[in-house]
């Protein structure tokens, strides 16, 4: 298991995303504070056309702040196949196809939605595409490297009144159950195939930062011939 202090959000805020956000930065020694946090992961009002906070753009706080940022997701509501295709080409037809989805989308809040994941691209972010499952988590969890992910509060809670997207981290495993963090209500730890479930409900989308390697402290070998 992974130490990671909870960090709670106020009730009734929708500041899941910032919460987590402050404690994997804070697990990696980050000097990062509270308010830089707040003020650089903006949190939509629902009359901008989206609502809370993004993935997309906590990848680019991280990009910038010197960390690698992937996300992922098998969430069909927002790529077409032929985004999905462009994906596993490469980074510039991964670009036109979203400013093509962009462009072809009526929605607004769509729209404003793939404006950030271009932009999150540019930066230099990266975008796994697949259906969820347990041993991507598990795998990171290994290294020691925590994982965001969104779920769906009905599912997550047990609850139809808590329906909003919601955001956690997973910390660690023991036996059948992963340990978490959740910034809104303090579950600790919740069975794989509920996590399985959730997960998957809410699209696959989980989020991993972590440290990039300095490789100014690895000392170089020496090549014999």
């Amino acid at each position: 298991m992974l130490y990671i202090p909870l960090i709670r959000q106020d009730p009734k805020s929708d500041d899941c995303l910032r919460c987590c956000a402050l404690m994997v930065v804070k697990f990696f020694g980050d000097k990062i504070t509270r308010d830089e946090v707040w003020r650089k992961l903006h949190v939509y009002k629902k009359h901008s056309g989206l609502f809370g906070a993004y993935f997309s753009d906590l990848g680019r706080l991280a990009l910038k702040k010197g960390y690698k940022a992937v996300i992922y997701h098998y969430d069909w509501h927002f790529w077409n196949i032929e985004t999905v295709e462009s994906l596993h080409k490469s980074t510039k037809s991964l670009l036109a196809s979203l400013a093509t989805l962009r462009k072809e989308s009526k929605s607004f809040g769509v729209k404003r939605e793939i404006s950030k994941q271009l932009l999150y691209v540019k930066d230099g972010g990266k975008y796994i595409f697949e259906i969820p499952n347990l041993e991507t988590i598990d795998g990171f969890l290994q290294k020691k490297i925590p994982v965001i992910i969104s779920v769906w509060g009905q599912d997550f809670y047990k609850n139809p009144k808590e329906d909003y997207r919601h955001v956690i981290i997973v910390s660690g495993k023991d036996r059948d159950e992963y340990i978490i963090r959740d910034p809104y209500l303090a579950l600790e730890r919740i069975n794989e195939q509920e996590l399985d479930f959730a997960l998957k409900r809410r699209g696959g989308w989980m989020m991993v930062i972590e440290p990039k390697l300095d490789t100014s402290k690895l000392k170089q070998g020496t090549l014999r011939f």
